[in-house]
C-alpha cells in the first residue's frame, strides 16, 4: 500500500472517528472547545488567556519550510498536547505533532513544516490541550 492511500485512508478514519464523537484513543465525549487567536510572531511567542488559564505557544527557530525547528507550549496542568500546521484553501497532507512535556512542565516537539509548492506561507497552527480546549492561529512566514 503506497503512503499516500495510507494518508487518506487514515484521514478518513479520523474524520469518521471525529462525525461520531470519539477521539483516536477511544475516548467519548464533546468535541474540544475551539478559540482563535493571534500569532504574529510564532518566534516571540504567542499567549492568551482562557479564564484563569495562562497558555502560551512558540517556536525556537523560524519556521521554514522542510527545517526542523522546535515548538512549545506552556499549558500549566496539561497532561497532553497535539499541535498541527495547516494550509487554508489547500491540503498540505498530515502535520500533526504529539508534544512532551520536559521537566519545566513545556511541552515541546520537534516539527517540520512541509514546503507548498505555490509558495504560499499562510499557516495556521491549531493547538490542542488535553482533548478540551483547541486553540488555533494564523501565522505566516518570514520572506
Amino acid at each position: 500500500m503506497n503512503k499516500t492511500l495510507i494518508a487518506a485512508s487514515l484521514a478518513l478514519g479520523l474524520g469518521a472517528l471525529a462525525m461520531l464523537g470519539l477521539r483516536p484513543g477511544g475516548e467519548e465525549g464533546p468535541p474540544p472547545v475551539s478559540i482563535g487567536m493571534a500569532c504574529v510572531n510564532p518566534v516571540a511567542g504567542c499567549a492568551t488567556r482562557i479564564g484563569d488559564r495562562a497558555v502560551s505557544f512558540g517556536t525556537q527557530g523560524r519556521p521554514e519550510p522542510l527545517k526542523p525547528f522546535q515548538l512549545w507550549v506552556k499549558a500549566p496542568g496539561a497532561k497532553s498536547v497535539v499541535a498541527s500546521f495547516t494550509m487554508p484553501d489547500m491540503n498540505m497532507g498530515l502535520n500533526v505533532y504529539t508534544l512532551r512535556a520536559d521537566g519545566d512542565g513545556v511541552f515541546r516537539a520537534r516539527v517540520i513544516l512541509p514546503i507548498c509548492i505555490s509558495g504560499r506561507g499562510d499557516w495556521l497552527i491549531t493547538v490542542e490541550i488535553d482533548h478540551a480546549l483547541r486553540l488555533a492561529a494564523p501565522f505566516a512566514l518570514a520572506r
